[in-house]
């Protein structure tokens, strides 16, 4: 079943973050994912104030926790974590 990767940045350093998707995003599309949304103003509605946010769809969420115990990744992950304040979490498709 799909799942989806869900996430919300406060960024506070762009020029990190530029180059954290651009190394990123090829572990992602190994990794099975797919970028389908992201917005740099996202509409807020209800009790949710939101600067940055993604979605990204994998295949399921055993892909996204090996994504993010990879080797590759946890340097990537502290760049980020380093330039933004992060809000993230999995979710299974319906």
């Amino acid at each position: 079943m799909s799942a989806y990767l869900v996430v919300d940045l406060d960024i506070h350093d762009m020029n990190s973050i530029e180059d954290y998707r651009s190394k990123a995003l090829p572990l992602v599309a190994r990794a099975g994912g797919r970028l389908i949304a992201l917005d740099v103003t996202p509409l807020a509605l209800e009790g949710w104030e939101a600067t940055n946010m993604l979605i990204i769809e994998f295949p399921d969420k055993e892909a996204i926790r090996q994504l993010f115990a990879s080797p590759e990744y946890g340097p990537l992950a502290a760049q980020r974590q380093a330039a933004a304040n992060s809000r993230i979490i999995a979710i299974e498709g319906a």
